[in-house]
């Protein structure tokens, strides 16, 4: 081979090279946030993409130190980093756990049971660095969670959350319905009581003013 062939096949080489990084990069980065924190870099998002809800997922964070092209994992971290999962106004932690086959990789799992962004915040200490910083899901960052309907294949079927919704629903139509009800029959009674009072009254009333008509008939006779 001539050096100029050479040449030519190392500077191909070279370019593959550079393109696998380069989409390897690209594909992390469109699936986490990268973030600089001090002297390390995090990546953070869903383990699973796209997040489905009510379906399991996790925090997927990877730590790394030093030249992004030749990065080193920081590992031990699960005992000094928290993670907390939010949404909206909910809040809740989750235990984050190093994988064993990906150092520098953790996870912290849960089920999202609601469609949206989602912020996941990492704070504790790197190597005694403080940290506190949060992510929050986007077109820019990492996916929302959303429905399952669009995958569903052939039938479609409504979330868990749905079908309780509307199970409440009607159980509070049947509530109101049964109290509607037991009020009407407390009415009806309290009428049936008014009207029996009602006709005792009147037979009461009948049989005080007959002995005093025969009183007044008798005297008419005697006289």
């Amino acid at each position: 081979m001539t050096k100029t062939r050479r040449s030519l096949a190392q500077f191909i080489v070279a370019l593959i090279i550079a393109a696998s990084l380069l989409i390897l990069a690209f594909g992390l980065a469109s699936a986490h946030e990268k973030r600089a924190v001090g002297q390390y870099t995090l990546y953070v998002g869903f383990l699973n993409e796209p997040a489905i809800v009510e379906q399991p997922n996790a925090i997927d964070m990877r730590v790394q130190q030093g030249d992004s092209a030749n990065p080193t994992p920081v590992t031990g971290l699960a005992g000094t980093l928290k993670a907390d999962v939010k949404f909206g106004n909910q809040s809740t932690t989750v235990a984050l756990e190093e994988s064993d086959e990906n150092p520098g990789e953790y996870t912290g799992s849960f089920i999202p049971t609601a469609e949206g962004p989602y912020t996941f915040r990492i704070y504790g200490t790197i190597n005694n660095m403080n940290v506190d910083e949060s992510f929050t899901s986007g077109p820019e960052t990492f996916s929302d969670v959303d429905s399952s309907t669009s995958l569903q294949f052939p039938s479609k079927v409504p979330p868990v959350a749905s079908v309780s919704q509307t199970a409440n629903s009607a159980h509070s139509t049947a509530d109101s319905a049964q109290l509607l009800g037991i009020i009407g029959i407390v009415v009806g009674a309290l009428g049936l009581i008014a009207g029996v009072a009602g006709l005792m009254m009147a037979r009461r009333s009948r049989d005080v003013a007959q002995p005093m008509d025969n009183r007044g008939e008798m005297e008419s006779s005697t006289t």
